[in-house]
């Protein structure tokens, strides 16, 4: 093509156009991404993502929050914690995230009685909330509790025999592997207030009263208990009653007149075998999505030594919603026999044959109840495996009514980046960042300059 004037001209106003509209839209991108923060996270496991129960505590405050961190400005974990801040700032713009180093400023760590580092303070309105460790699962339940106010309290029955909230030793000198202080500290990460309740002292449940646990009791109840703990329920109270083959709360007329009533047997899962478990200790990794309470739920709980529940159909003009929560053991049995003889197999005649229903929930009105035949899953033993725990904790919420903040909780993500030594990390820096940027400038310098001088 022959080129004179006129065609360089032409060429280099589509030039400068086509210059000007690339800076326009270079312009428009580094406003949007300041403007607008979105992320994707690529990473095995989305480490670099929020839990989901992290995502609905920090959206709960429409309105926006403060979180005040106090760390040090050259800090090893300044980065680590600042990351972690602006993951919940994404999910929730309005929030707002002041650092302050109390090497600094020790007058302002002194106001706010700070004594670590890594401190942060959540404050929403006149509320306020200090936590110690900035970790996800304690920032989040920091934005739980700020969000209740007032701790509510779950009360659990003593006297009978019942799990142990505190640590108590075994008969060998040893710590009581069927204590619940791995559940007690668990419901304290989450806000509430966790006391025991003898109902044969009290008068009757205290107002301040969320929800009743009954744990597995050895011996049945007083009939003056019954009576205190039915007319609690009938008036509109929130109980939770887990029962398995070797308890006996005496709870069967009240729990009957909810369609409830404990199976004799144990629940074998020959199905849990095949895993390396103990046919005793039925697996469920399906759950009814039809309830807050398992909706949601993926990881698999195990309940060791359950039973079994029969749970009927509530009358047409009730108003009484009846659930299966937990179902297991479907190529199983409820076994009737002997289990110390160690040959057991199905009898059709004496067993029921599976699924199996462990675990149910019911309500009406305010009235809520959630049964289980298994008190054993949150011992200190078993609480930690699986989905154990994240079970427990959604059943307690949505007996407080808390069921917004019924998801999973956070767990520690093990960290999958690549670290790598001092001159391997100046290499790859070098290498990436610089060496290969500038052979690409240069050849597209070269190309541009040979097509000039044609």
């Amino acid at each position: 093509m022959k080129m004179d004037r006129s065609t360089r001209l032409n060429i280099r106003s589509q030039n400068f156009v086509m210059g000007l509209i690339l800076t326009i839209l270079l312009a428009l991108a580094a406003y949007a991404s300041h403007r607008y923060q979105v992320r994707w996270d690529w990473t095995k496991g989305g480490r670099h993502t929020l839990a989901e129960q992290s995502v609905k505590a920090v959206k709960a405050f429409p309105e926006g929050l403060t979180m005040t961190v106090y760390i040090q400005e050259r800090g090893d974990r300044r980065q680590q914690i600042q990351d972690l801040m602006e993951k919940y700032q994404v999910i929730n713009p309005s929030m707002t995230i002041r650092y302050v180093d109390p090497d600094l400023d020790p007058a302002a760590a002194r106001q706010a009685e700070v004594a670590v580092y890594g401190t942060v303070i959540l404050r929403a309105g006149e509320k306020t909330e200090k936590i110690t460790e900035a970790s996800e699962e304690a920032v989040t339940n920091g934005l739980i509790r700020l969000s209740k106010g007032s701790a509510k309290t779950i009360r659990f029955v003593s006297g009978h025999g019942e799990h142990p909230l505190d640590e108590t030793p075994d008969g060998g000198g040893g710590k009581d592997r069927f204590a619940y202080t791995q559940a007690k500290a668990l419901l304290k990460g989450e806000g509430y207030g966790v006391e025991g309740i003898n109902l044969a002292e009290a008068e009757k449940v205290p107002e301040n009263t969320s929800v009743i646990v009954l744990a597995g009791p050895r011996k049945p109840l007083l009939d003056i208990e019954r009576q205190r703990l039915k007319t609690w329920l009938d008036a509109g109270g929130r109980l939770l009653v887990m029962q398995g083959p070797g308890s006996d709360a005496g709870l069967e007329a009240m729990l009957k007149e909810h369609g409830v009533t404990f199976l004799k047997g144990v629940t074998l899962d020959p199905a849990a075998q095949m895993i390396g478990g103990s046919a005793s200790t039925p697996l469920i990794s399906r759950y009814t999505v039809q309830h807050p309470i398992t909706k949601g739920m993926s990881a698999a709980t195990i309940f060791p030594d359950s039973g079994g529940i029969d749970l009927e159909t509530p009358p047409a003009d009730s108003k009484e919603q009846r659930i299966r929560l937990l179902e297991g053991a479907a190529r199983g049995w409820l076994e009737t026999g002997d289990l110390a003889s160690g040959q057991v197999e199905f009898n059709p005649e004496q067993d029921r044959k599976g699924p199996i229903v462990i675990g149910v929930a019911v309500e009406s009105g305010k009235q809520r109840l959630v049964v289980t035949a298994n008190s054993n899953f949150l011992a200190d033993a078993y609480v930690g495996a699986l989905g154990n725990a994240d079970l427990f904790l959604n059943m307690a919420r949505w007996l407080a009514e808390d069921e917004n903040f019924i998801a999973i909780k956070p767990k520690e993500v093990q960290d999958g980046g690549l670290n790598l030594p001092g001159a391997d990390a100046v290499l790859l820096f070098w290498g990436l960042v610089v060496l290969i940027p500038v052979l690409l400038v240069g050849i597209g310098a070269t190309i541009w300059l040979k097509r000039r001088r044609r």
